[in-house]
C-alpha cells in the first residue's frame, strides 16, 4: 500500500512539473504613479492569456480585462481616484493559476497587501480508485467533500498541509455521477466522476 501511495504521488507531480514551474513566475504587481492612479502589472515567463479583476470587499467588479493574444506581460493603468477608502482585491487568471494581491485606499494613498498564488489541483480516476494532488502555497484548511446528488457521502479535513497526496477507493460505490470537491480558503475546485 505504501509503495502505490508513492507511485501515485510521483505521477501526480509528474503531471504538475510544467504548471509548478509556472507559479512561481505569475506576479501581479500594483505600482503606484500618484494618488490617484496606478499600474495594475500581471507578469509570466510563458505567453498565456491573463485576466484581471479588481473587486470591492463585496466581491463587487470594479474592473475587468484580459488580453486576446497570448503574453508574458499584461499592464493595465487604473484610476485608484473614485475609489472609496476601503479593501479591495487584484485578481490575476491564467490557464491552472489564479495569483491576488490585496490592497487598501486610506487618505494617505495606496497600502499594498501580500500575493496568494492558488494552482489548480490535479484530479484523476481510473479503476474505481480516485487520486488527487493539491500544493497548498497558503497553509490553509483544506477539505475533501464527496457527493452524490447533492448528498454528502464522504468529507475529510485534511488541514494545512503544504503538499496532499492521497487517494480514495471508489470501486464499491454504485453506478453513477458524483462530484468531489476540494476546498481551501474562500477557493473551491470540483472533479466530476461518471462511474459505470
Amino acid at each position: 500500500m505504501k509503495t502505490i501511495l508513492q507511485i501515485i504521488l510521483v505521477i501526480a507531480f509528474a503531471s504538475f512539473a510544467d504548471t509548478l514551474f509556472a507559479v512561481g513566475n505569475l506576479k501581479v504587481s500594483i505600482l503606484p504613479v500618484s494618488a490617484e492612479k496606478g499600474f495594475v502589472s500581471v507578469s509570466t515567463l510563458s505567453k498565456s492569456n491573463l485576466g484581471i479583476t479588481v473587486t470591492d470587499d463585496k466581491g463587487e467588479v470594479l474592473y475587468s480585462k484580459g488580453n486576446i493574444e497570448p503574453s508574458d506581460d499584461f499592464r493595465s493603468e487604473f484610476d485608484f481616484h473614485e475609489l472609496e477608502n476601503g479593501k479591495y482585491k487584484v485578481t490575476a487568471v491564467g490557464e491552472d493559476i489564479t495569483t491576488e494581491r490585496l490592497f487598501r485606499m486610506t487618505d494617505k494613498g495606496i497600502k499594498i497587501g501580500k500575493e496568494k498564488t492558488y494552482l489548480k489541483p490535479y484530479f484523476g480516476y481510473k479503476d474505481g480508485i480516485l487520486k488527487y494532488t493539491f500544493l497548498n502555497f497558503q497553509k490553509e484548511n483544506l477539505t475533501v467533500n464527496l457527493l452524490n446528488k447533492n448528498q454528502l457521502l464522504y468529507d475529510k479535513e485534511i488541514g494545512y498541509n503544504f503538499i496532499v497526496s492521497e487517494g480514495l477507493d471508489l470501486s464499491n460505490l454504485e453506478n453513477g455521477t458524483y462530484e468531489v470537491v476540494l476546498s481551501v480558503g474562500n477557493k473551491e475546485y470540483s472533479y466530476k466522476i461518471d462511474k459505470q
